[in-house]
C-alpha cells in the first residue's frame, strides 16, 4: 500500500502485474533482433530535441494472450534511446514477480552503440533479489535485475520479456492493463490483446486528447479474436509539484472478462475467508485492552491504538504482496504486516469486542480515483477499516500508526471504497476533515527592550494530519536531535536567536492534546532608525501550495484543507509609544479565506492573523489568480511594527 511515488521511477520497472517468477538463465542469445525499428533512430530529431526527457522510446509493445484455461503469456518488447546523461540511469532495469505463480524468461538484450557496435547482455549478468527478505510473509516478491552494457549518450537499448502465467489472479477472468503515456515520450505504442473468440473483453481508454479516438482493431483467427490499439507519437509527462496522481493524466487502457463488481466481491471473500477468527492469545489481549472501558468509542480507540502502534506496518503495496491477507493469529504473532493484514487483525479484535467492523479496500489518493462503472479489479492499493453508524460508516487506518482514532490521514480522504459487509458489498465516499479539524493554533507574547532584542514565549496546540506529523517528528528523534533541529529552525527565523527551553506533549499518549511551548530570545530584532524602532512580525506558519511557478501544466491539488491561526502580542519597552501598526487585510475567494488585524492592547499591540484554505483542486486556468491572491496574503507579512521614542511634554 501508500507512499506510492507514482512518477518517481529512477530504474525502468517492470512491474509485471500483480506476479511473475523468473528463470534468470533463459538469456536467448540465439534469437535473431530486427534492428530495422532500432536503426529508425538515425532518423529521430537530435538528442537535444528531448532535453527534458532522458529517454525517448522507439517502441513500447505489450502482447498478451489468454488461453482457455485461463493461462496467459504477455510478452513485453522495449526500443529505447539515451538522449543524455540522465538517461543513463534507465539502462538499469527490474522485472518485479511472484515467484509462486509465473515464469518470466528475458529473451534478449542488447544495446546498440552510436558507432554501430551491438553489445548483448552477458547470461550471467542477471541477478534475482528479494526486496523484502526481512519479512517471510511477503518473500515470494522477487526482482530480476540486470544492467545494460556499453550505454553511451546516444546509444539503443533493445529487450524483450516474456511472461508465463500458470494461472489468473482471478479465477476464470482476466485483467491488464497498459500505460501508452509515461514520463518520457514514445513514437509508437502498441498493445495487442488475444483472447478465445468467444470472450467479451470490456475496455477503457483513460486520459487521452480528445482528438485521439482510440478504438481497437479487432480481428479473428480460428478460435482466437485480437484487440489491438495502437498511437504513434505520444509526448512524455514532466513532474510538477502537488500535480494529479499519474492515473489521472497519464493515457492509459484497462481490459477485463470481469462482468460486475460481485464477481470481484466473490473472489475478494474467498481471500479474506476464516482470516478474522480469533485464536486465545487474540482473546486475552482484547480483554487486557478493554478491562475497565464501558463505551463503544473507548474500546474502538484502545484497540486502534495497540494495533497501529504495537504492529509494526511494512509498506508493500497491492502488486508485490498479493491480495490474500495473513490470518489474524499471524499478524499477532508476527507483530508486522502490511495495510491489509494490519486491517485483519484490527477487524478481528473489534468484532471479539462486539464492534462489527469490516474490510474496506480504497485507492488513495495518489492513485486514480475509483471508477464504479467499469469492473476493473485492480482499483486499489489499500486497505482500511470500516465501523457502521447511524448516519454512515466511520472509516479507520491501522497503518495510520501516528493519527487519531476519529481523524482519517489525508491521503485515505474523500476516497470512493469497496466495503464488505457480511452479506452484501458497498460503495461508499470517505470524509473529507473540515479545515479546523485540521489546524494549529501559535501564540506569541514577544517582550522587546531598549536595545531592540527580544524575548519570545510562544504556545502551539495541533490538530489532524499537522498533529500527526508533529507526533511523527518527536518519535523519529532523539532529544539531541530535536533540539537541534529547533535551535536551527530559530536561528533560521532569526538571526542569532538563542532557544532557552522548550517543552512539549507526550507524542505517545493519544488522549493527550498535541502542543509545543518554546522560550527564546533574539538580539537585534527591531532595527533602530534615529528615534524610531522597526519591529517585524513574527514570520507566518501559514502558506498557499506550490506558487513558485507562472503557469502549471496540470492542476495544483491540496491533499487537504487546514485552519490555521496566530496571535501575536508584543510588549514595548518603556519610554516608546506605538508610531505605527499594519492595517487590517482580508482576502476572501473560492481558494481560501485569510484575514489579519492589528490593534493596541495597553501600551503594546495585540496581531491576530487567520487562514482558511478551501480549494482541494486548483485549475490551470485558475492558478494565476490564485497566485496573485497568495502574493497579496504573502506581501502582509512583511509588514513591520514601528515604535518611537516618548515625547516628554
Amino acid at each position: 500500500m501508500r507512499k506510492i511515488a507514482y512518477l518517481g521511477i529512477i530504474s525502468i520497472s517492470i512491474l509485471v502485474l500483480l506476479t511473475s517468477s523468473c528463470t534468470p538463465g533463459l538469456l536467448k542469445q540465439d534469437v535473431r533482433i530486427d534492428f530495422k525499428l532500432s536503426e529508425s533512430y538515425k532518423n529521430l530529431p537530435p538528442v537535444e530535441h528531448y532535453a527534458d526527457f532522458g529517454i525517448v522510446y522507439l517502441l513500447r509493445e505489450k502482447t498478451v494472450e489468454v488461453l482457455e484455461d485461463g493461462r496467459s503469456k504477455e510478452t513485453l518488447s522495449v526500443i529505447f534511446r539515451i538522449n543524455n546523461e540522465r538517461g543513463k540511469e534507465w539502462a538499469d532495469i527490474k522485472v518485479g514477480y511472484n515467484s509462486l505463480t509465473d515464469t518470466i524468461s528475458l529473451l534478449y538484450a542488447k544495446t546498440l552503440t552510436p558507432e554501430g557496435k551491438t553489445i548483448h547482455l552477458k547470461p550471467n549478468a542477471t541477478k534475482v533479489t528479494t526486496p523484502f527478505e526481512r519479512f517471510p510473509s511477503y518473500n515470494n516478491y522477487k526482482q530480476l535485475v540486470f544492467s545494460m552494457p556499453g550505454v553511451s549518450v546516444g546509444s539503443v537499448i533493445e529487450y524483450k520479456v516474456v511472461r508465463e502465467r500458470s494461472k489468473p489472479v482471478i479465477e476464470g477472468k482476466f485483467s491488464n492493463n497498459f500505460d501508452f503515456q509515461m514520463l518520457n515520450p514514445a513514437l509508437l505504442c502498441k498493445y495487442r490483446v488475444v483472447i478465445p473468440k468467444d470472450v467479451e473483453l470490456r475496455h477503457l481508454p483513460l486520459n487521452f486528447p480528445k482528438d485521439v479516438q482510440l478504438t481497437p482493431k479487432i480481428s479473428h483467427d480460428g478460435s482466437k479474436k485480437t484487440y489491438l490499439w495502437e498511437c504513434q507519437n505520444m509526448p512524455g509527462m514532466i513532474k510538477e509539484d502537488s500535480m494529479p496522481p499519474w492515473g489521472e493524466v497519464g493515457s492509459r487502457i484497462l481490459v477485463t472478462t470481469m462482468d460486475s463488481w460481485e464477481e470481484f466481491s466473490q473472489w475478494w471473500r474467498k481471500q479474506i475467508q476464516r482470516k478474522t477468527e480469533p485464536n486465545e492469545a487474540i482473546r486475552r489481549k482484547l480483554k487486557e485492552l478493554t478491562a475497565n472501558l464501558s463505551t463503544t468509542e473507548e474500546k474502538v480507540e484502545a484497540i486502534f491504538d495497540y494495533v497501529k502502534r504495537q504492529v509494526r506496518y511494512v509498506s508493500i503495496d497491492f502488486e508485490k504482496s498479493g491480495y490474500e491477507p495473513q490470518s489474524a493469529s499471524e499478524v499477532f504473532e508476527n507483530r508486522y504486516g502490511d495495510c491489509k493484514d494490519k486491517s485483519t487483525l484490527l477487524i478481528t479484535m473489534l468484532k471479539v469486542a462486539g464492534i462489527p467492523a469490516y474490510y474496506a479496500l480504497i485507492p488513495t489518493n495518489d492513485m486514480a480515483s475509483l471508477i464504479k462503472g467499469f469492473p476493473y479489479p485492480f482499483q486499489f492499493n489499500h486497505c482500511i477499516v470500516a465501523l457502521e453508524k447511524e448516519d454512515g460508516y466511520q472509516f479507520i487506518d491501522p497503518v495510520g500508526e501516528d493519527y487519531l482514532a476519529d481523524y482519517l490521514p489525508d491521503y485515505d480522504q474523500n476516497r470512493d471504497v469497496l466495503i464488505f459487509k457480511e452479506r452484501e458489498t458497498v460503495f461508499a465516499r470517505t470524509p473529507s476533515a473540515r479545515p479546523e479539524e485540521n489546524a494549529f493554533h501559535n501564540q506569541y507574547r514577544i517582550r522587546i527592550a531598549l536595545n531592540g532584542s527580544m524575548e519570545c514565549e510562544s504556545r502551539s496546540s495541533i490538530s489532524g494530519d499537522i498533529e500527526a506529523s508533529f507526533r511523527s517528528f518527536y518519535i523519529s528523534n532523539n532529544p539531541t536531535e530535536v533540539k537541534e533541529i529547533m535551535e536551527e529552525k530559530i536561528d533560521k527565523d532569526f538571526k542569532g536567536a538563542r532557544l532557552i527551553e522548550y517543552s512539549h506533549s507526550d507524542p505517545l499518549n493519544f488522549k493527550q492534546k498535541s502542543s509545543l511551548r518554546m522560550k527564546f530570545s533574539a538580539p537585534d530584532y527591531c532595527k533602530k532608525a534615529g528615534d524610531m524602532m522597526i519591529c517585524p512580525l513574527i514570520p507566518p506558519r501559514m502558506s498557499c501550495s506550490s506558487t513558485g511557478k507562472l503557469e502549471r501544466r496540470y492542476p495544483l491539488v491540496i491533499q487537504t484543507n487546514s485552519y490555521a491561526e496566530e496571535e501575536i502580542e508584543f510588549d514595548i519597552p518603556e519610554n516608546h509609544e506605538v508610531y505605527y501598526f499594519p492595517e487590517p487585510v482580508e482576502i476572501v475567494n473560492q481558494y481560501f479565506t485569510f484575514r489579519s488585524q492589528s490593534q493596541r492592547k495597553g501600551k503594546g499591540i495585540f496581531h491576530r492573523r487567520e487562514f482558511i484554505e478551501k480549494a482541494t483542486s486548483i485549475t490551470p486556468e485558475e492558478y494565476p489568480h490564485y497566485r496573485k491572491s497568495c502574493q497579496e496574503m504573502e506581501k502582509s507579512f512583511k509588514k513591520d511594527v514601528l515604535l518611537k521614542v516618548m515625547t516628554i511634554k
